[in-house]
Order: C-alpha cells, then sequence, then structure tokens
C-alpha cells in the first residue's frame, strides 16, 4: 500500500472550561488528505483549493511536522508527497491544523504498518501544533483522530480517553482569528473561586455526557475564566452577543478553540432559529466567514 485518501473533521478544542484538556469532534466541516510514498527521501506538500496562505515549509505547516516527528522517531527514511485539500477555513479555532497533523499520522501508522497505538500517534501528531500556536497541545489532534469527546488524562506520558459523545446540535459562527495566537495573553492566575469553579465545571462537562444530559451540558461548556476572557476581548461586544443568544435558547455558547469562532449547543428544534441569530449577531464582524449548523460525532479519521 503506497497510497491513502483520508477525511479529517474540525474539532473544538477546550469545549469551554477543559483549557488544553479536553475537545470534541464535529461531523463537519473537515478537509481531505491524501498521502503517498515515494522514494525521494524529501517530504513535499500541496495545498488544493483555497490555500489560504497556509505555509508548505516542513517546520511551518502543522503536518509537515508531523510527518517529520513520525519518521525521526522510528528512523525511517521514506519520501512522503502530501496534498491537503482544504473544504474548511484555517485560523478560526475549528482546529484545522490538528486534524491535519493527525490524519498524517494516522495515514502514515497504516502505510507503513507501524502498529502505533493511539496515545503515540496523538504524542506525535500533537508535535505538529508547535508550528501554528508554539504549543504542542494534544486535545484537537486527539479529538480528530479518533472522534467523541476526548479528555487528556496526562501530558507526560500523553494518555488520552475517549467518551461516546450524544449527538448534540452545535451552530458555529466561523471567524478567522485577529492574530495568528493569543495563547501568550493567557493567565492562570484566577484565584482560589474561580478555580475551584472552573475545576466543578469542568467534571460537570464529563457527567453531563455520562448522563447524556445537553441542558447540564451546556451550562457547564459556558463558563471558563481562563481562555475565554483573553479571546472573548477579540470579538466586538462578545459578552453581550453571548448573552443575547443564550437568552434566546441556546443551552451553552462560548468560544471554539483559540477562536474566533464561537459555538452554541441548542436543542434540536432550535437550531435554525440559533443559527440565524448568530448570523445576525455576527455577520457585521469584518473576520466573519459563515454559520454553519452541525452535530458532535463519534467518528475520527477515515479512509475515504
Amino acid at each position: 500500500m503506497r497510497k491513502i485518501h483520508l477525511r479529517a473533521q474540525a474539532t473544538i478544542g477546550n469545549v469551554g472550561p477543559g483549557y488544553d484538556i479536553f475537545a470534541l469532534s464535529l461531523e463537519n466541516p473537515c478537509d481531505e488528505i491524501k498521502i503517498g510514498l515515494n522514494d525521494t527521501n524529501k517530504i513535499v506538500i500541496k495545498v488544493i483549493g483555497d490555500n489560504q496562505s497556509i505555509p508548505v515549509l516542513i517546520d511551518e505547516n502543522t503536518a509537515g511536522l508531523a510527518i517529520s516527528e513520525l519518521l525521526s522517531r522510528k528512523n525511517i527514511s521514506i519520501g512522503v508527497s502530501l496534498e491537503i485539500i482544504k473544504k474548511m477555513p484555517s485560523g478560526c479555532g475549528l482546529g484545522t491544523t490538528g486534524a491535519s497533523a493527525a490524519a498524517c499520522v494516522f495515514g502514515l501508522n497504516k502505510l507503513l504498518d507501524l502498529n502505533l497505538s493511539d496515545n503515540e500517534m496523538i504524542d506525535i501528531a500533537r508535535i505538529g501544533e508547535v508550528a501554528s500556536g508554539g504549543s504542542p497541545h494534544a486535545d484537537n489532534v486527539a479529538a480528530s483522530l479518533l472522534g467523541g469527546f476526548v479528555l487528556i488524562k496526562s501530558y507526560h506520558p500523553v494518555e488520552v480517553l475517549k467518551l461516546d459523545i450524544p449527538e448534540f446540535p452545535i451552530v458555529l459562527a466561523i471567524m478567522k482569528k485577529s492574530q495568528r495566537t493569543t495563547r501568550g495573553f493567557i493567565t492562570y492566575d484566577i484565584g482560589e473561586e474561580k478555580l475551584k469553579e472552573q475545576i466543578a465545571h469542568c467534571s460537570t462537562v464529563i457527567h453531563s455526557i455520562h448522563t447524556k444530559d445537553i441542558e447540564e451540558f451546556g451550562k457547564a461548556i459556558s463558563i471558563d475564566y481562563i481562555a475565554e476572557p483573553v479571546r472573548g476581548a477579540k470579538i466586538p461586544e462578545y459578552h453581550k452577543k453571548k448573552r443575547k443568544i443564550l437568552d434566546a435558547g441556546a443551552l451553552g455558547f462560548n468560544i471554539s478553540g483559540g477562536g474566533s469562532s464561537v459555538f452554541s449547543v441548542c436543542s434540536e428544534n432550535k437550531i435554525d432559529e440559533i443559527a440565524d441569530l448568530m448570523e445576525n449577531e455576527f455577520a457585521l464582524y469584518s473576520n466573519f466567514i459563515e454559520v454553519i449548523k452541525t452535530k458532535t460525532s463519534n467518528i475520527g479519521i477515515r479512509e475515504i
């Protein structure tokens, strides 16, 4: 087997209070990844479609870094041709960089018959995230690879737990980041009371998935004292718009990953109303792209 064609879907990182620890997989949108092996001993990256100024140099591309890391760790000399077929916008907090990195590790694991465990693949793929955000966080690559809802149990060593998540409707307002990353502005000095509340909401997120309680899930993901204050400040009238959308019947609302995209959790009978409201609220924002109605998914990266 010398070629593989994969589908890699968007993910929501952090999922409210779970900074760099939680992520969930979405049914849509997605990118496609084509990987081929050759005898050149070179990694060549192409972006097909709207390239969105995505870098193709190995050290500047998340997929390129992940491929390089895998070949180095396993002491493999082989050429790899990579085509990233863009069907979703990058730089919006949808985990697209993690999806590309995870898909490449997943594909090479199959092509090279490496028999890597899920945790090994995630640990390699997360190195690719250094190219986009400067930090090898594992939440997005794990959710893309495995599907469902993921919990990073440990970073040393990387150990990930996947939970099957109920099919919760999700509405995304997709918006470009105003800057490459806000990670460097995030502070962890939130005080004892907020820290306790953050931990409590993390616990509630897990409980709501086990009990399949969408209302409890929505409330729990709406609170975040770590990333939301920094990333929300980059979105005009963010807190006012959030309050309006929750008052209209959304069960939960927060920022998707590194932003600036935002997401709502809602009941099936509210999805059209919430989607229309989110479009009205964010369409005038200069970085706005579109609103997408989707849902959570337990399916990870798969072959086409």
